[in-house]
């Protein structure tokens, strides 16, 4: 059994091994690993933003030259409102799920004598859940840059991943400087690299050909962008259907298309956060059609990443796609600005088909190591089973069904150790009357019966009220916390009553513990030496009253 529980735990600790392995290993020696690297490395000097916003739109953050660690640029945070509102960076497009990465940056006080800063990551679940994680909080001062570092592990499935620095308290004004992030970064799909078809819109040149949707103007911004020097800044909506939007004429009916689109909203004047999505328009057999790509809750003032998968129907013409906010968000959305950038669509069929590949070897793979699993749990149970019936057996005696005289003085030995449960037990005597003469005058074998049609009926009366225990050739002693003497005297009568070629008699007597005679206290032995006292007594009154021996 041992052997097998071992087996057991040591291919569920190769499964474990399996899913977790890959990531763990490669981070703890990312240098034998060309995928770990500085996935982000920054000291603002180039003036640019470079995908930092400000989380939640409730501060500032500009380029300052008064303080810097390295070089002459830092990016601040001032003008703050609530301590959770510091810079931030849309980190989804370099962060592989499921891996462990490394969070760097210096930090200092602008004039807080010692503030608290902390590393923070929020990240959208399956569910639509969004979740925060504080990664780690250091003391800062305005006397000198703090280094400040955490390591996180990014669940799977993760989505809409931003990371940002915070205050645990208060409002004042903090400089980071020289962020770097290092960890795993996915090997690029090679589809994605050479597809001819696929678009992007970066709005580095102009617009693009991206026209209004209804009333609402469109221009150029350098103020906010993801990535580069510019992106696309929609204002003056008057209905909630307005937006911006592009025709696409490369997107090909029934291919799996995948389109994304990094976009932020920054109104002070609207909640936290609001829905957008990304959406189609197609013309399908004389009908407009408008289909949802996606819709995605964002963080007002934070650059989010709205990505999903649409496979146009055949027939389908005239398509446009456009960005815009939901429906349902009314009239508190109609005039909300916000900044598009880093659109692309791109036909994704062949990493579709990989992806299902993948899952379906995948699936085979976890098939195989259920069905091994189950297997070695079965077996294992059933060793189990086997060990039971082994150890029941070697409790039990062969012949009557009953304990044996091993078991039975382990069980008095526990009692003698322990006297007090003795207080609530009663113990009975029992042994087959008239034994010898069944042997002589029937043979062994009625007597065997006999001791065996005993046995039976102890058992039956007894059940799971008490034990019975075969302790010599025709002796039982039977413990329960109940007197059952008078069921067992009847019992023995119904039995005598049923003839079987030979006579049947039984006596019994029991015994328990009376504080007025075992002054000592409770025992053991002196409960049996009582019990047997009875028995024979009974065994006494029995003959008395039977003359077929003599």
């Amino acid at each position: 059994m041992k052997k097998t529980f071992n087996l057991l735990v040591s291919v569920f600790l190769i499964t474990i091994l399996m899913l977790i392995s890959a990531p763990v290993c490669a981070f703890a020696d990312n240098s034998s690993n060309e995928n770990y690297k500085a996935l982000i490395d920054t000291g603002f000097e180039s003036g640019e933003f470079e995908g930092w916003s400000s989380f939640g739109n409730r501060s500032q953050i500009s380029i300052d030259n008064a303080k810097a660690y390295g070089g002459f640029s830092s990016l601040k945070s001032h003008t703050r409102e609530v301590p959770w509102s510091g810079p931030a960076l849309n980190i989804t497009d370099i962060i592989d799920s499921g891996h462990e990465y490394l969070f760097r940056l210096y930090a200092i006080s602008d004039t807080a004598p010692e503030i608290e800063i902390s590393l923070t990551l929020k990240y959208v679940d399956d569910a639509g859940a969004e979740t925060y994680v504080n990664m780690t909080t250091a003391t800062v001062t305005n006397k000198k840059w703090e280094f400040i570092e955490a390591t996180a592990t990014i669940p799977e499935n993760a989505t809409d991943i931003i990371f940002y620095t915070e205050t645990m308290e208060g409002t004042d004004e903090f400089y980071i400087d020289d962020v770097s992030i290092y960890g795993y970064k996915a090997v690029p799909d090679i589809k994605y690299e050479e597809n001819e078809d696929a678009l992007e819109f970066n709005f580095e040149t102009g617009l693009d050909g991206w026209i209004p949707r209804g009333e609402i103007s469109l221009e150029l911004s350098e103020d906010f962008k993801y990535s580069g020097d510019k992106s696309l800044y929609v204002a003056n909506k008057k209905e909630f259907w307005n937006a911006p939007m592009v025709r696409i004429t490369k997107v090909n009916p029934g291919i799996n298309y995948t389109y994304s689109a990094y976009v932020m909203y920054i109104d002070k004047h609207c909640d936290d956060d609001h829905f957008f999505s990304i959406r189609l328009q197609y013309n399908l057999d004389g009908e407009e059609v408008y289909s949802t790509i996606k819709s995605k809750r964002l963080q007002n003032g934070t650059w989010s990443k709205i990505s999903g998968d649409y496979i146009l129907p055949h027939n389908a013409t005239d398509v446009y796609f456009y960005i815009g906010t939901d429906e349902d968000e009314g009239i508190f959305t109609e005039n909300i600005a916000f900044y598009v950038d880093n659109v692309k669509i791109t036909d994704s069929s062949a990493a579709l088909k990989t992806r299902r590949q993948h899952t379906a070897i995948m699936c085979v793979v976890l098939l195989v190591i259920i069905t091994v699993n189950v297997f070695l749990i079965k077996l294992f149970i059933n060793k189990q089973r086997e060990t039971k019936k082994t150890l029941l057996a070697s409790t039990l005696d062969a012949m009557t069904g009953t304990k044996n005289r091993n078991t039975y003085e382990k069980y008095v030995e526990e009692l003698e150790k322990n006297p007090e449960k003795c207080k609530n037990l009663y113990v009975m005597a029992c042994d087959v009357n008239f034994l010898k003469y069944i042997n002589d005058n029937y043979g062994h074998d009625c007597g065997d019966k006999a001791i065996i049609r005993c046995a039976s009926v102890l058992l039956r009366v007894y059940g799971k009220k008490g034990t019975v225990y075969r302790i010599g050739g025709d002796e039982f002693m039977c413990f329960s916390n109940s007197n059952l003497l008078d069921a067992v005297k009847v019992e023995f009568a119904r039995e005598a009553l049923d003839y079987k070629g030979y006579p049947f008699s039984a006596a019994a007597g029991i015994a328990h513990y009376d504080p007025q005679i075992d002054l000592d206290g409770p025992d053991i032995k002196t409960l049996i030496t009582r019990s047997d006292k009875a028995m024979y007594k009974h065994k006494v009154e029995i003959k008395k009253n039977t003359d077929f021996i003599n």
